[in-house]
């Protein structure tokens, strides 16, 4: 007989085996399912050391994953379970070893709930010929009401059944050059996608056939295109170009001009379309627009940013992305409401298409493929929890080179018009530190070329701080790389860590907070480890683009409170004060130089002189990405990544911008696609893109 599921209670937890159910202080918390059956199998060896292989193993299988995956279910259990990685109550960490379960454990068999088994009839005798045949006659009654009972019973279970669930059932690589790539969409034979060339270059739109081979530029007569839709009958493009929609034939070249939009999708029958346009301060108004560009008007205001708009093949509901949740409304304009308001309720999800027979909903989050049952019958409820398709290093929908955090896709999967595949950019996002040396004029590995961004020199140049990509985990080590000390813990994605002068403490932002409203929170840790601490308890607004003072004593960054543009602030740490600096508004991110006299802002290189209390424009050629000072004060050094492309410094009273290296035919990986730092010579750092960015084809098996 099988073994009776258990119930395992600890603390003020509660973990049903059979419910798959985890209740804390009374309250039902979602798990995703991996990290439950992690939890169940360290429950079940309480104290005993498990191995990350056995781990891996017993919860995955054989499918392809990494460490990360475990890494990853493990700080999810930790944040429900209000624990602590170096001060464990409950789950302990063996560096390079496995877990092990620390806490009592009591356990307890649950009831199978199993009916009891019915008595076995008492056979006939025979009390007469009459009464035999009496009872003969009952008995067939009697037996044939239970065939029709049984016969009922079956129909009912048949019509109620759960479906078996869609499953991929095979991996094809369709593009192979790993460039970056949104995938938009297709028209049965061919995938039409943006290529994304840099941070700020316009890139084109290409196509390749379904079946793989090489990609082709679609020539489109508008300046800076950017692919938003493809038209059901494959024949027109939704593109943006400026702030306006266009409705363009891709045979013949025909224009329309739509209103100012951003995100925009064409119906199902493909003579309308519905888009995004400004709502008050934000992109939150939806609409429609017939095809020809006639009769826009207001379906409804969202709230909030919308975008990744997709009709349901009926054409009777319109799903979007807000707020990194994907909601739903009617395309008549009511019924407003979240999808899935209670599902995994901490992660990010986007970009959802139905298949065309409407009988599944594919979304991205967590940088895998899921799909919403909504297959339905006359007596059967689809299920109300999405079924995860896709799972291992690949990131589904490609984001942008894992610098953004998990919300943060370019693309969403596309099935193909016969429902039988699913079309998706996939990333193994990856990346290979790199030091320019000035005398060979050549990149060289630098600290081994690991996958890192954000180093930082302490001021003594005897350590080093730098954040591992993609992963977004904020460490400390010795300047050659030795002796790695772990500072920060996911969920939290470290950026921009800064060493106190002192070397005593570093800051860092976390952008898994990251938003288009640039809303982030800010931390400070001990660079000898501990926990990371808010640097305001109190709401004073986001803190971003976070830096010290020469003395330490002041911290300066951009912050959403400093008005509706934002604006530099000055926090005094010996009393708390926050200053606005002015004439600072809708500057980018703020950088203090070495000995205190300037603040330079991102990307116009614009320089205030605290000496004079002057503010300065220095004649770079366009915008500029990552400026950092010389360790002297004298020179800016920045990359730009549009025109021509290269590193370059400039002196800050003046003078012609000098480039130091061409960047043509360098690929960039990093937060938002790029990154550059310093080393204490002024040698520039970058990250060398050596992941993979392309199409697949997924095979989707419904039974």
């Amino acid at each position: 007989m099988a073994s009776k599921p258990f119930v395992f209670r600890f603390g003020d937890v509660e973990v049903r085996e059979r419910e798959f159910s985890l209740t804390k202080a009374g309250e039902v918390l979602a798990v995703e399912p991996k990290a439950f059956r992690v939890l169940l199998m360290l429950l079940r060896n309480p104290q005993k050391l498990i191995s990350k292989e056995e781990l891996l193993n017993a919860v995955w299988g054989d499918a392809a994953v990494t460490e990360n995956s475990l890494t990853r279910s493990i700080a999810l259990l930790r944040r429900l379970l209000g624990d602590e990685a170096r001060d464990p109550r409950f789950i302990e960490t063996v560096a390079t070893v496995g877990y092990r379960w620390i806490s009592k454990v009591e356990v307890s068999e649950e009831g199978s709930g199993e009916p009891e088994a019915a008595e076995a009839p008492v056979g006939l005798g025979s009390a007469g010929k009459k009464d035999g045949n009496r009872k003969r006659l009952r008995g067939w009654v009697l037996a044939g009401g239970g065939v029709l009972a049984l016969c009922i019973a079956g129909g009912i279970w048949y019509l109620h059944r759960p479906l078996p669930p869609p499953r991929i059932t095979g991996i094809t690589q369709i593009t192979h050059d790993g460039h970056q790539k949104i995938l938009v969409g297709t028209d049965g034979s061919r995938l039409y996608f943006n290529q994304v060339w840099g941070l700020e270059s316009p890139g084109s739109i290409a196509q390749v056939a379904t079946s793989g081979g090489e990609i082709a530029q679609v020539p489109v007569a508008l300046p800076e295109p950017y692919l938003r839709d493809v038209s059901p009958d494959g024949s027109s493009f939704l593109l943006q170009s400026g702030p306006t929609l266009w409705n363009v034939r891709i045979l013949g070249g025909s224009v329309r001009p739509l209103p100012v939009a951003e995100s925009a999708a064409f119906s199902p029958d493909g003579n309308s379309v519905a888009y995004t346009s400004v709502d008050g301060d934000n992109w939150g108004g939806i609409y429609l627009v017939r095809s020809d560009g006639t009769g826009a008007h207001k379906l409804a205001s969202a709230g909030d940013e919308v975008s990744d708009i997709a009709w349901s093949p009926d054409g009777g509901v319109i799903r979007f992305t807000m707020k990194d949740k994907i909601w739903e409304i009617s395309s008549n304009g009511s019924n407003l409401h979240q999808l899935l308001p209670g599902w995994h309720v901490s992660y990010e999800r986007c970009c959802g298409r139905w298949t065309p027979d409407g009988r599944f909903f594919l979304f991205l989050s967590e940088g895998q493929i899921w799909a919403l049952d909504e297959r339905r019958g006359l007596f059967r409820r689809p299920p109300v929890e999405p079924i995860q398709l896709t799972q291992g290093p690949i990131r589904w929908g490609g984001p942008l080179q894992g610098g953004l955090g998990p919300g943060m896709f370019w693309g969403g999967p596309v099935p193909s018009k016969d429902g039988t595949r699913i079309f998706a950019h996939g990333a193994t996002p990856h990346g290979e530190l790199s030091r320019f040396d000035a005398k060979t004029k050549q990149f060289q590995p630098f600290l081994g070329g690991i996958s890192a961004q954000g180093v930082v020199f302490s001021s003594d140049g005897k350590s080093i701080a730098y954040v591992s990509f993609p992963e977004g985990i904020l460490w400390k080590a010795n300047r050659d790389g030795s002796n790695p000390v772990q500072l920060s813990y996911l969920p939290v994605q470290a950026c921009l860590p800064r060493w106190s002068p002192d070397g005593t403490q570093i800051l860092f932002m976390d952008i898994s907070t990251y938003n288009s409203l640039g809303h982030a929170t800010s931390y400070v840790v001990s660079s000898d480890g501990g926990s990371p601490r808010k640097l305001l308890q109190e709401d004073q607004g986001s803190l971003v683009g976070i830096t010290w003072s020469p003395d330490g004593r002041k911290i300066v960054c951009s912050s959403t409170s400093a008005g509706e543009e934002g604006g530099w602030q000055i926090l005094d740490l010996d009393n708390r004060q926050v200053k606005t600096v002015p004439g600072s508004k809708g500057l980018g991110w703020p950088r203090w130089s070495p000995d205190g006299r300037y603040l330079v802002a991102d990307p116009y290189l614009k320089i205030l002189d605290f000496k004079t209390q002057q503010w300065s424009q220095l004649p770079q050629k366009g915008s500029v990405d990552s400026p950092e000072w010389s360790r002297d004060s004298q020179f800016i050094y920045f990359k730009r990544l549009r025109g021509d492309l290269g590193l370059f410094r400039i002196r800050v009273r003046g003078g012609a911008e000098e480039k130091i290296a061409d960047l043509k035919d360098w690929h960039d990986a990093g937060w938002w696609g790029a990154y550059m730092g310093l080393d204490p010579t002024d040698a520039p750092l970058l990250l060398r893109d050596i992941g993979s960015d392309d199409i697949y084809a997924l095979t989707l098996e419904e039974k």
